[in-house]
């Protein structure tokens, strides 16, 4: 337990969700580029930098309040929305990607995923409430 505690840091923690994030991010976007351009990736670099800096810096955000100030829903809605999102739209996404009109056919990650900010801003005000509440509750007693 000794080397559990000199390993895990709040810092570290955020980072790990992070990065975990940022690799499902790229993954998934060089997988439906297999599809769409061929062995490449899209011509332009901005959306997938957007998509895996921003998917980044969602989970270290989002991981960093829970391991800061134990609030654990922004965590949930920012992370858990986000990895929802793309379970249910999987299919629907690969089924996309292989068919006639690549693209064409906008699923629900798609229409998360660059929208990032607002997933994180939602997720860090909810966290801001629950740190109210639990900060008047202790208070009062």
């Amino acid at each position: 337990m000794n080397r559990l505690r000199r390993w895990y840091s709040q810092q570290r923690f955020a980072i790990t969700i992070g990065l975990i994030l940022a690799a499902t991010t790229l993954f998934v976007h060089l997988y439906m580029a297999r599809f769409e351009y061929g062995d490449g990736l899209a011509p332009g670099i901005l959306l997938p930098f957007w998509l895996v800096v921003g998917s980044f810096l969602l989970g270290a955000i989002s991981a960093f309040t829970p391991a800061r100030y134990r609030v654990i829903s922004s965590v949930l809605i920012a992370v858990g929305v986000y990895g929802w999102t793309l379970l249910i739209s999987w299919s629907a996404t690969v089924d996309s990607a292989q068919s006639q009109g690549a693209g064409l056919t906008p699923t629900l990650f798609d229409l998360i995923a660059p929208f990032w900010v607002l997933l994180l801003l939602i997720g860090l005000i909810v966290g801001g409430i629950e740190y109210g509440i639990r900060h008047l509750r202790n208070s009062q007693r």
